[in-house]
């Protein structure tokens, strides 16, 4: 899957365009964690770039940001990887943590 700006000859006048990712205000963004400490801070960051998209003040979501990264700390330690699904409806900002067959749900309403 080619995530960025790609050639499409449909589009011969413009030559170059990034897909929409969707319409629906309900995209997921996916992370894959590997099971290593120097990647700990990603899921905190990823988070946090999706609520400044979405112009959502990181206060509103009380302390979901430090349980995701808790969550991840805990799934990475036992030498898995971990994929972070991060999604934001118009009514909460939801977070699904799977790892070795287990899933964690974390989710917060939104303000």
């Amino acid at each position: 899957m080619h995530a960025g700006p790609r050639h499409c000859p449909d589009l011969h006048r413009t030559g170059w365009h990034t897909d929409a990712v969707g319409d629906d205000k309900d995209d997921t963004v996916t992370l894959h964690l590997p099971p290593d400490a120097q990647f700990a801070e990603l899921p905190r960051v990823a988070l946090a770039s999706l609520l400044r998209i979405h112009r959502i003040d990181p206060g509103d979501i009380g302390d979901l940001s430090t349980s995701v990264q808790h969550t991840a700390t805990e799934m990475t330690a036992t030498g898995n990887s971990v994929d972070i699904h991060l999604r934001v409806t118009d009514t909460q900002v939801c977070v699904d943590l799977d790892s070795a067959g287990r899933t964690v749900r974390l989710s917060a309403p939104r303000s």
